[in-house]
């Protein structure tokens, strides 16, 4: 964590005398939601000293955060999460999954030709924070769950310090143009190694972005195509990852699934209101929230493609279930249905669930593509 990101007066420490025993942090983030942006807490470096668990201190943390960040007027929290039963009881919601992959470059072929008109091109490390930013600011744009990035946090990215590579080399960064302007971007490192067969290298894909199907596939075809490689791996990648379907083998790449983001609907209203719905309807909520009180009650949500009204209301509810639970589909990561079968959301109103999984539908999985 730089200077340059580092938010001091969101920073919190809890001491023991002179000795910190706890700490919590919040960057300030905007995070991509259905058809908008949204301002979005983004909690990290959650911590307590063994010496000092079950004293209440992550709670008292928590409580501090959350109330911050309801005076600030963000209505969006989001965390991951290194324990996935701890958080459940402020509030947070499971929204997002990730995937990690591994393909074997030897049945790497694409089915199909590739036909590309640009070029990828290696970039010292001003040309990949400016190129990384403008690709990163364009996807942001229509990419749920996905929180904004710029300078700053590229130049922090890219120091690239020795305690990130694992034993692998130094970044490997490349970008693809089409005519002069950068398109997508990858940053990635190698692992060299031998044995009687000859290289049996691997590459680590820490991040591939791309703004049109043309450079996904394209910075793709150049990762699979790197010399002394047998295995590309890559984390923290999208659920609904097109790149099984460009390969010829359906059979690659090799995936498991993991919980990425946490989220929590600080102001009910306002998230609601703040994003757009595949289909127009009205449902009445009935959110139970204990930790936040301010959004316990009723509301009645109103929405559609262009716009989205949330206001409090007295009315019956269609549906009854926990602030964490909202969170939960509120990114279209899950469907209500489901949580209704796990007995997470009470149906009040026959219908009420097929009408909220049609409006809170999305049309790519929500994914957030950096860590904090």
């Amino acid at each position: 964590m730089g200077k340059e990101t580092l938010e001091f007066d969101r920073t919190l420490a809890v001491f023991d005398g002179r000795q910190v025993v706890a700490t919590a942090g919040i960057f300030s983030y905007e995070m991509a939601v259905p058809g908008e942006s949204l301002p979005c807490g983004g909690v990290t470096r959650v911590g307590v000293a063994a010496t000092h668990r079950r004293r209440g201190l992550l709670r008292v943390m928590m409580r501090r955060q959350l109330d911050d960040m309801h005076e600030r007027g963000e209505p969006l929290a989001a965390l991951y999460a290194s324990e996935a039963p701890i958080y459940g009881r402020f509030g947070y919601g499971l929204a997002t999954y990730q995937a990690a992959i591994e393909i074997q470059r030897s049945r790497g072929a694409f089915a199909k030709p590739l036909s590309a008109r640009g070029r990828v091109v290696m970039t010292d490390v001003p040309t990949a924070v400016e190129a990384f930013t403008q690709v990163w600011a364009e996807a942001h744009r229509t990419q749920p769950g996905m929180v904004a990035l710029d300078a700053r946090w590229w130049r922090n990215q890219l120091a690239d310090l020795e305690i990130s590579r694992q034993g692998f080399s130094p970044h490997y960064r490349v970008a693809y143009e089409v005519e002069g302007k950068p398109a997508g971007f990858a940053l990635y490192r190698i692992k060299m190694d031998w044995d009687s067969s000859g290289p049996i290298g691997s590459l680590r894909v820490e991040s591939l972005m791309a703004t049109t199907p043309e450079a996904y596939a394209a910075l793709w075809r150049y990762i699979l195509d790197v010399d002394l490689v047998a295995s590309v791996f890559a984390s923290m990648r999208p659920v609904d990852e097109p790149l099984r379907f460009l390969l010829a083998d359906s059979r690659q790449p090799k995936t498991s699934i993991e919980d990425g983001i946490w989220l929590r609907l600080v102001d009910v209203g306002r998230a609601l209101a703040g994003r757009r719905y595949a289909a127009e309807g009205r449902l009445v909520l009935r959110v139970r929230d204990a930790f936040c009180p301010w959004n316990d009650g009723h509301v009645e949500l109103n929405g559609g493609p262009s716009n989205a009204e949330c206001n409090p209301c007295a009315g019956n509810p269609d549906l009854d279930l926990t602030a964490a639970d909202l969170a939960a589909v509120y990114l279209g990561g899950n469907r209500f249905h489901a949580l209704r079968e796990a007995g997470r959301i009470q149906e009040i109103r026959h219908g009420a669930v097929a009408l909220a999984d049609a409006m809170f539908a999305t049309d790519r999985a929500p994914w957030c593509p950096s860590h904090f």
